[in-house]
């Protein structure tokens, strides 16, 4: 068989290996040990994983043609996941491209309350992006305290952004297998790291998460999450031993609602507040929410998609240093627009995370950049409105459209969750609600207008509401606990907005700013 070299440029890093012509370039890379992420998979569905030859580049496909313009395709740019090198060359893999590891996640506490407990747990969080933990001391008298947090890429992410790309990969048993394998090593690295900061053994772990991650992680088949009618084969509180202890995993609503938002509820403690409405929205991969009225507790899900955590954003990064996270946009007087960047950890811009795509679309808006319709201004139609000097981090059109998608079904979603009910609180949360700012992202009316102004963002709400299930299992409270979360998943009653006459209509109309 002929043989290749492939020059990869990733990282301010440079790699010459060899490979066998006509092998995928994805697998090329695998064989090098680079991480990437393929958000729709490597099915060739949604045009994101671009990297650019600077020779060598191979005969633009029917994928390439599809989602790549002529110029990019005479530069040299081609669809990562469906490219098959022939011959001698030189790519390059931009950093949207590759697995993220040091995504930045909520501080949970202000210091580190390190010191000798009697007993030691674990919280983890399995979102589909970020998988976080929390390590829990108690000692007799005294309030449980939250000693440390770590956090971790879900490693699943190689093989798809989104729930629907894992449930499809995870359709194959050994697939299946493989990413219960990856989230196990994953969470038991967070373990190690956190079993580091406690002088005794840990004595119970409690796990929360959607119900797609909690099926995978218990090596259950995800097959019925895919397809009508969404069924989940156990949603109920699981016991068992792992990790060298015992281990819950928390209960879930239906598929499509999982135990991250009975996690949510219970932290946010929503079915106790006395003559209160209040409104539970999760913006993680999945746009998930609940609304207590003060008698019934009623949850949906909307299929916004990942593009809160970045996802089908072409400039788009997870929560990680030198993503844009906030955005100001001015408008100067001979119709120019100038616009300055915040990144997160101060640090060059190498992309945009779900809060900063939300406060660019709406600063667009707000000036005139873009319409009430999403329609950017002509001159920035083809080639996307420039948030950085060099042009590097744009919002494109299509951008705006896929928050447009997502808005639009967030939107619905609250209004027939509410039933024309104006709640009291507003509770925002996931990693997307942990840096929101409210005012900053009014222009594109996520929330209905007569819905009051302001929210508290509340966080990983999910990982906070394991947490105090934790510490109550740590007090001798375990049935409590147990009856508490029980009773949150028994109780609420699901809006399956699918079945709704009007939603498409209401959808369709949402959209607009």
């Amino acid at each position: 068989m002929k043989k290749i070299r492939v020059s990869i440029e990733y990282k301010k890093n440079r790699v010459v290996v060899e490979a066998v012509k006509g092998k995928m370039l994805k697998g090329v890379l695998a064989d090098a040990g680079i991480d990437v992420v393929y958000p729709c998979g490597g099915a060739g569905r949604c045009g994101k994983c671009t990297v650019k030859f600077s020779y060598g580049a191979p005969a633009p496909n029917t994928q390439d043609k599809t989602f790549l313009s002529d110029r990019d395709l005479d530069d040299g740019v081609r669809l990562l996941c469906r490219c098959i090198p022939e011959e001698d060359c030189e790519v390059c893999i931009g950093a949207s491209n590759l697995m993220e590891e040091n995504i930045v996640v909520e501080t949970l506490t202000s210091s580190v309350n390190v010191g000798n407990y009697d007993r030691y747990g674990i919280a983890v969080d399995i979102g589909t992006t970020t998988i976080a933990a929390a390590l829990v001391g108690m000692s007799d008298g005294c309030e449980p305290q939250i000693i440390d947090a770590a956090s971790c890429v879900n490693h699943q992410r190689r093989v798809g952004a989104d729930v629907i790309s894992r449930i499809a990969y995870a359709s194959d048993k050994k697939k299946l297998d493989e990413l219960r394998v990856t989230v196990t090593n994953d969470i038991s690295e967070l373990i190690n790291e956190l079993r580091e900061k406690a002088s005794a053994d840990i004595s119970e772990i409690v796990v929360t998460g959607n119900t797609t991650m909690l099926q995978i992680f218990r090596g259950l088949d995800v097959e019925g999450l895919g397809k009508y009618p969404y069924i989940a084969i156990d949603n109920n509180v699981y016991e068992t031993e792992m990790f060298g202890t015992s281990l819950i995993t928390m209960p879930g609503i239906s598929a499509f609602v999982g135990a991250d938002i009975v996690s949510g509820i219970y932290y946010a403690d929503m079915i106790n507040a006395e003559n209160k409405k209040v409104l539970l929205l999760d913006l993680g991969t999945n746009g998930e929410m609940a609304f207590y009225d003060g008698e019934k507790l009623k949850v949906t899900s909307t299929a916004a998609g990942p593009v809160f955590e970045g996802g089908t954003i072409s400039c788009g990064v997870a929560s990680v240093p030198g993503a844009v996270c906030h955005v100001d946009i001015m408008k100067g007087s001979d119709v120019t627009f100038f616009s300055k960047v915040e990144t997160i950890g101060d640090k060059d811009p190498i992309g945009i995370c779900g809060t900063g795509i939300m406060e660019a679309v709406s600063e667009l808006v707000r000036v005139g950049a873009a319409d009430k319709s999403g329609l950017l201004r002509d001159e920035f139609f083809d080639t996307g409105f420039a948030l950085t000097d060099d042009g590097r981090i744009t919002v494109t059109q299509q951008d705006i459209r896929n928050i447009q998608l997502a808005k639009g079904a967030v939107s619905t979603g609250l209004k027939e969750l509410t039933g024309g009910c104006v709640p009291d609180i507003i509770y925002i949360a996931g990693g997307f609600g942990a840096n929101l700012d409210y005012e900053r992202i009014r222009s594109i009316k996520l929330f209905p207008t007569e819905f009051p102004g302001g929210a508290e963002c509340i966080g990983n709400s999910a990982l906070k509401g394991a947490v105090k299930v934790l510490s109550k299992i740590l007090s001798g409270r375990k049935e409590e606990a147990l009856s508490e979360i029980n009773m949150i998943k028994e109780s609420a009653t699901e809006v399956v907005l699918a079945n709704l006459d009007d939603f498409d209509e209401e959808f369709v109309e949402a959209m607009n700013f």
